[in-house]
């Protein structure tokens, strides 16, 4: 009786062994493989350790300062999307006509692969591709640019064919949260006179903080180490470095003729930053518990 207890009491762990199994194969052990190797180097075939000077030399290189760079430039279209996001979901909570139509065509984007999404992307904002095309056969060639050509207009260029691939999934995820607001805090405001403004600042903002909360640094993560494809795709860095990224450069210093051991000195500060993120959201998400 007492072995059938004690396999009951360990059943649930060993249920959970294979999934932690491959959770310390895949990731856990690469990202301590990445770690080490970060304070080596590799000469004539020899591993050396070199302590923090695949870090200075990474920290000394200008590209990482300007993917770095380029990196928070993306986290300034989070609150652009929260909102954006937010005033959408706001607006199909209402069950406008043709509601559901708008929802599953504004989530759509989401579930492309971005790959796909970032070459149609890039034969659109070609110099002679099509808004271009369309733009010149409106009479209006003044407006037909290099996209993706221009350095000034490359980097806003992408992030705007992300914000407009991200943009779904904010929407579904805070129409889900309205539908459990109760109903009659909305009616009781209608029986105020509240206009659609006041609903949504005094009522619609503060019953899904939490949800807000929850998405600013869920994509703050993404925006940080997700964008690699649409680099990879759409502009591979340039013109000139305009839009290179940390995973792209990591990408550039390990497969480019770069140095292997700088770009996971570069993972690892990429790492921390993400890790930063991460800890952040766990310390709001359980202030909000």
């Amino acid at each position: 009786m007492k072995r059938k207890r004690k396999i009951g009491r360990l059943a649930p762990y060993l249920y959970l062994l294979p999934t932690f199994i491959v959770l310390i194969v895949v990731i856990v052990i690469p990202i301590i493989y990445v770690i080490v190797q970060s304070f080596y180097t590799t000469f004539a075939n020899e591993t050396v350790f070199v302590g923090l000077r695949n870090y200075r030399l990474a920290f000394e290189d200008e590209l990482l300062m300007i993917a770095l760079k380029n990196n928070l430039k993306l986290f300034l279209c989070v609150p652009v999307l929260t909102v954006l996001s937010l005033a959408i979901a706001s607006l199909l909570y209402n069950k406008m006509r043709g509601w559901r139509f708008y929802r599953s065509v504004i989530f759509i984007p989401y579930i492309l692969a971005i790959p796909v999404v970032g070459i149609v992307f890039s034969y659109l904002l070609q110099y002679n591709g099509v808004i271009n095309t369309m733009l010149r056969a409106a009479g209006i060639d003044g407006l037909a640019m290099d996209w993706l050509g221009d350095p000034n207009l490359a980097f806003p260029s992408v992030a705007i064919v992300i914000m407009w691939k991200q943009i779904g999934f904010g929407v579904v995820l805070f129409l889900a949260r309205m539908m459990s607001i109760d109903r009659a805090l909305y009616e009781s405001a209608d029986v105020d006179g509240a206009t659609w403004f006041q609903k949504f600042v005094h009522i619609t903002i503060p019953q899904t903080k939490s949800i807000i909360e929850f998405y600013v640094i869920i994509t703050l993560i993404e925006m940080l180490s997700w964008v690699f494809n649409f680099i990879y795709v759409m502009t591979a860095g340039g013109p000139g470095n305009q839009t290179l990224v940390l995973e792209y450069l990591i990408y550039k210093k390990a497969f480019g003729g770069g140095d292997f051991n700088i770009a996971m000195a570069i993972s690892v500060v990429l790492l921390v930053i993400a890790s930063i993120l991460i800890a952040i959201h766990q310390i709001v998400m359980r202030k909000e518990d």
